[in-house]
């Protein structure tokens, strides 16, 4: 939902809208860094590939100013993953997979040099020219899923007001979003991940932060009602 209409529909104010958006991306990406499990599985294929967020410089050229992302989704499934990185060498985006990607996987790329250590390191490496082709004749292999998903990330940034500092938080929201589909269980989720994040208080303590701010825990409970 778009911060003005959850401004009119829950009649608060900008600032708050804001806050609580971040919090919900704060706990989406406590989530993913607590259950970073491996992507991949027998018979599954899984691509990978970098990109650039950012805006053109002086809006007009091929330069763009802003953070390299690098990610890698499973075919035929919704599991993925995404790290922003300092760089694209080898030993950054090898120490990514190694951390995401289950061993003995199946992994499809481009041809960028970095790629080029995977056979090496246990991997079965397939790579595609795209100077040449959009799917290599020979092996088959293409990063076709990998190319809409960086479509799809950057079309759901746009015309977002992106609070600073907080980009890793809106590919972590991302990630979620790609694993929870409806809003039922978007909604589910979310309030389970708070559960975990921030568990419950005693009974006793409970009651007495409830009499201490009960202004805040009546609209968090409002807020929870409009979904």
């Amino acid at each position: 939902m778009k911060s003005k209409f959850i401004c009119e529909e829950l009649n608060i104010g900008t600032a708050t809208a804001t806050d609580w958006a971040s919090f919900c991306r704060e706990v989406c990406q406590d989530i993913l860094t607590w259950r970073s499990g491996k992507i991949g599985g027998p018979g599954i294929v899984v691509e990978i590939d970098e990109s650039k967020f950012g805006k053109r410089k002086y809006n007009r050229g091929k330069r763009v100013v802003g953070r390299w992302v690098f990610g890698g989704v499973e075919r035929g499934s919704n599991n993925c993953f995404f790290a922003v990185v300092e760089n694209r060498t080898s030993e950054v985006l090898l120490s990514v997979i190694k951390e995401h990607i289950l061993p003995g996987m199946t992994v499809m790329s481009d041809c960028w040099s970095s790629y080029e250590c995977l056979s090496n390191e246990g991997f079965v490496h397939l790579a595609v020219n795209h100077s040449l082709h959009f799917v290599d004749p020979d092996t088959g292999a293409h990063t076709n899923s990998i190319g809409g998903t960086w479509s799809a990330i950057k079309r759901n940034l746009q015309g977002t007001n992106h609070v600073k500092g907080q980009f890793d938080s809106y590919m972590a929201t991302y990630t979620w979003k790609r694993k929870h589909s409806t809003a039922q269980s978007r909604m589910e989720s979310l309030l389970y991940m708070i559960k975990e994040v921030y568990p419950p208080r005693s009974k006793d303590k409970r009651k007495s932060r409830e009499k201490r701010e009960p202004n805040k825990i009546s609209n968090f409970l409002n807020i929870c009602s409009h979904f």
